[in-house]
């Protein structure tokens, strides 16, 4: 698991490659949440690149969302393949966080 972090101005992209299962999780939690939350930057989190999800990935996740939150920020994630789509899905990560199809709505949703 590998990621990139892109500045767009008022916001921040981030973008994943690989499985946000446990152990991608644990070789880049520290990294991810130190990269995101102290800004307290709006997020976009492009999961085109990650081709699974684990239980570990959608808790770091949250975690951020909610970090970002209490810094008044917004985080939403968008470009989950078929099989991350359902997993997200299935634990209705759309209630904590958007999640959308695309980098132009997830631009649209924190452009309000």
């Amino acid at each position: 698991m590998e990621f990139q972090v892109t500045e767009l101005g008022t916001a921040k992209k981030v973008a994943l490659h690989g499985r946000l299962d446990t152990t991608g999780v644990d070789r880049i939690e520290t990294r991810f949440i130190a990269s995101i939350v102290p800004s307290g930057l709006n997020t976009l989190i492009d999961l085109s690149g990650v081709e699974f999800v684990s239980s570990m990935g959608i808790r770091l996740l949250i975690m951020t969302a909610r970090s970002l939150r209490h810094r008044k920020a917004q985080m939403v994630v968008f470009g989950a393949q078929p099989l991350v789509k359902e997993s997200l899905d299935h634990v209705s990560l759309h209630h904590i966080v958007p999640v959308v199809a695309n980098e132009s709505e997830a631009l649209g949703l924190l452009q309000g």
